[in-house]
C-alpha cells in the first residue's frame, strides 16, 4: 500500500498541474510534425495527466487536463483540435483517476479501494458512449456512420492512389470499414490504460502513489458482461445494417475486457515458474508480433469468466504482476 503523503504547497501544487497539462498538450501536438517519434509522443499525451493525478489526485488531473486543452488552443488556435484532446485526451485520464482515487474501510479495518475490473467497465463504458454519440451524429449522413468511415476512406486512398498514377478501389471493398470504428475505440482505450499503468508504475518507483498497485490477476468482470457480448455477436450476425454494423463495432469493444482478463489467465499461470519473466516476455513479443493470439485471450478471457482458470494458480505465493 502507498504510504501517506503530505499535501504539498498550494503554489507547487498548481504550478505541477499546469506544467504537466502544457507537456501533454505538446506531446499531443507533436503529431502535426509528423514521423515516428512524433507518433509515439501523441499516444504518450495521457501520461503527464496520470502523473499529476495518480500523486496529486482527480483535482490536479482536471486542472492539468484544462490546462492543455488551453495550451492546445492557444497553439493550434483550433477549436476542434482542442475538443478533440479535451474529449480523447483530458476526459479519459480525469474519469480514471477519480475513480481509481475512491477507497472505503473495509469489514476487516483496511482500505478497500476502487476495483479494477469496474475501473476497467468504466472505460469500456465510455468507449461503447463515443462510439453511440458518433452513430447519432452521422445520422444525416448517406449510410450513416459505415458510409462516412467509408467516405473518409476513400477520400484518404484517392490521394494515395493519386500520387502512384494508380486507380482507386470502389469504397465498398473497403472490408476494415465495417470495423474500423471499433478498432478506432479499442485502441483509444488500450492506450488510456497503458499510460495509466506506465504512470502509476513510474510513482511507485520513486514511492509518491497514493494507492496500491492494481493488479491483473485481480480483474474481475461483472456476470451480466458474457450475455450482453454474446447478444451483441448474435446481433451482428442477423440483425440487417444499420443495427448490424453497430453491434460488431460494440461486440469488438466489449471484447477488450475479455483480452484482459485472458492476460491475466497468462500472468497467473505465469506466476509459479522460476523463468516467469522470460516466459512474459517473449509472449508479449509473439503477441505484438502477431497480433491475432488476442483473439485467443478473449475466448481465454470467456473461459475463466465460467470455470475460473485463475484459481489453479493462486497457490504460487503472493508475488503478482501489475496491470
Amino acid at each position: 500500500m502507498a504510504s501517506p503523503l503530505a499535501a504539498p504547497p498550494l503554489v507547487f501544487y498548481l504550478a505541477v498541474a499546469i506544467g504537466v497539462g502544457v507537456v501533454s498538450a505538446m506531446f499531443y501536438l507533436s503529431v502535426l510534425f509528423g514521423g515516428v517519434g512524433a507518433l509515439i509522443l501523441g499516444y504518450l499525451a495521457p501520461l503527464p495527466l496520470f502523473l499529476a493525478g495518480l500523486w496529486l489526485g482527480s483535482t490536479a488531473a482536471i486542472i492539468a487536463g484544462t490546462a492543455g486543452t488551453v495550451a492546445v488552443l492557444a497553439v493550434s488556435s483550433s477549436l476542434l483540435v482542442a475538443l478533440a484532446y479535451l474529449v480523447t485526451g483530458a476526459f479519459p485520464v480525469v474519469l480514471v483517476v477519480r475513480q481509481a482515487m475512491l477507497a472505503r474501510t473495509a469489514a476487516s479495518g483496511g482500505i478497500e479501494w476502487y476495483p479494477p475490473g469496474r475501473l476497467l467497465m468504466g472505460l469500456v463504458g465510455m468507449g461503447l458512449a463515443a462510439l453511440l454519440g458518433a452513430a447519432v451524429l452521422t445520422l444525416d449522413q448517406p449510410g450513416g456512420l459505415e458510409g462516412a468511415v467509408r467516405e473518409t476512406l476513400a477520400r484518404m486512398t484517392d490521394q494515395i492512389f493519386a500520387t502512384q498514377g494508380q486507380q482507386a478501389p470502389d469504397p465498398q471493398d473497403f472490408w476494415m470499414a465495417e470495423v474500423l470504428p471499433g478498432l478506432a475505440v479499442i485502441s483509444w482505450l488500450t492506450m488510456t490504460i497503458v499510460n495509466a499503468a506506465l504512470a502509476q508504475g513510474a510513482l511507485m518507483r520513486f514511492n509518491r502513489n497514493r494507492r496500491p498497485p492494481m493488479r491483473l490477476v485481480d480483474l474481475e468482470l461483472p456476470a451480466w458482461l458474457p450475455p450482453v457480448f454474446l447478444a451483441a455477436v448474435l446481433a451482428a450476425s442477423v440483425a440487417p445494417d444499420p443495427v448490424s454494423f453497430l453491434a460488431v463495432n460494440t461486440a469488438l469493444v466489449l471484447a477488450l475486457p475479455f483480452a484482459f482478463v485472458g492476460l491475466s489467465v497468462v500472468h497467473a499461470a505465469a506466476r509459479g515458474r522460476s523463468a516467469k519473466v522470460p516466459v512474459l516476455v517473449g509472449f508479449y513479443m509473439f503477441l505484438f508480433l502477431f497480433g491475432w493470439p488476442i483473439v485467443l485471450m478473449v475466448g481465454l478471457g470467456m473461459i475463466e469468466q465460467w470455470i475460473g482458470l485463475r484459481r489453479r494458480f493462486r497457490t504460487a505465493g503472493p508475488d503478482q504482476e501489475d496491470e
